[in-house]
């Protein structure tokens, strides 16, 4: 269903398909943490990327370009690549068999500009720009299913939409952007893009130290070791990956929609907009009664308004 801000429109997806790392990659088995497997993680998230025509670009194909890219950087972060499996007492772990992340490239007739100046989710009618897996008693079940799933739309002006959908066992917010990085940089003709350890708590390891370049990327040594080397972005640093693929300019990066979760309306995300006058600010999506919300937007107003 399109957007009443759209003009009408569908979106043509072909098959989606498989995709494994390009490598042989290590057959084991990656255990979660306590963290990592509890019930409130055990869903899927969605971010979307927008992104105009370049002229430098006329005649590629940014789905063919994004697929392999993709199986290039699953080789350093192969369990992505793996499926979750429940153990004695509903424990999580990871089957690192190379059986691939979900991929589907799409068309519709709707250019970059169609979409306006999006400052915010949710995206334009997010749900036709990601391929979501399938769904028991509504509700999208984690255990024997791809852990990413990836759809590139390409526009009629040449531009394309990035949508992906991460499980969140596996990865956060900084954890998958850092695999989106990777992807990028292969997609931009990297011949050794950089891999650092993720998020630890074990899972997202890559088999590559951390690499200066990335003085931004802060890391701590939990009493376990390195296995469970954490990593942190600073929130200010949270636009460094927001620009990738070298395409056109990027429209739009960030969640698809406001909030996702097991507990419907619950959010957690933040992302800069600009108001009216055209000044930056931060987004911080909440969900409250709508009686409660009155009272707290006047509030909000009243503080605001003394500034």
């Amino acid at each position: 269903m399109a957007s009443s801000l759209l003009p009408a429109f569908a979106v043509r997806r072909g098959e989606p398909v498989l995709v494994a790392p390009a490598e042989q990659t290590p057959r084991e088995t990656k255990t979660l943490s306590d963290i990592d497997d509890g019930e409130g993680m055990r869903f899927y998230s969605s971010g979307i990327h927008l992104y105009r025509a370049n002229p430098d670009k006329q005649g590629v194909d940014p789905a063919a370009v994004i697929r392999e890219a993709l199986a290039r950087a699953l080789v350093p972060y192969y369990p992505l690549a793996g499926r979750l499996r429940e153990e004695a007492g509903r424990k999580l772990v990871v089957d690192c068999e190379a059986q691939g992340v979900m991929f589907v490239e799409a068309d519709v007739d709707l250019t970059a500009a169609d979409f306006g100046d999006v400052q915010s989710p949710p995206f334009p009618c997010f749900e036709q720009f990601i391929l979501e897996s399938t769904t028991v008693a509504g509700v999208e079940p984690v255990i024997d299913r791809p852990l990413l799933y990836i759809q590139v739309t390409r526009l009629k002006c040449g531009g394309f939409i990035f949508g992906q959908r991460f499980c969140h066992c596996v990865a956060d917010a900084p954890g998958g952007m850092q695999f989106e990085k990777a992807v990028c940089e292969l997609a931009c003709g990297a011949a050794a893009p950089s891999i650092t350890p993720s998020w630890g708590r074990e899972m997202f390891m890559a088999r590559q130290p951390p690499q200066p370049s990335y003085p931004h990327l802060e890391y701590s040594e939990p009493a376990g070791g390195p296995v469970d080397r954490m990593l942190t972005t600073p929130p200010g640093d949270v636009a460094r990956v927001l620009f990738f693929f070298g395409w056109g300019e990027a429209v739009y990066g960030g969640p698809a929609k406001g909030g996702e979760g097991p507990i419907p309306g619950v959010t957690n995300y933040f992302s800069r907009s600009k108001n009216g006058k055209g000044e930056e600010s931060t987004v911080v999506p909440i969900s409250l009664p709508k009686d409660a919300m009155d009272k707290f937007q006047l509030e909000v107003e009243g503080l605001t308004a003394e500034i």
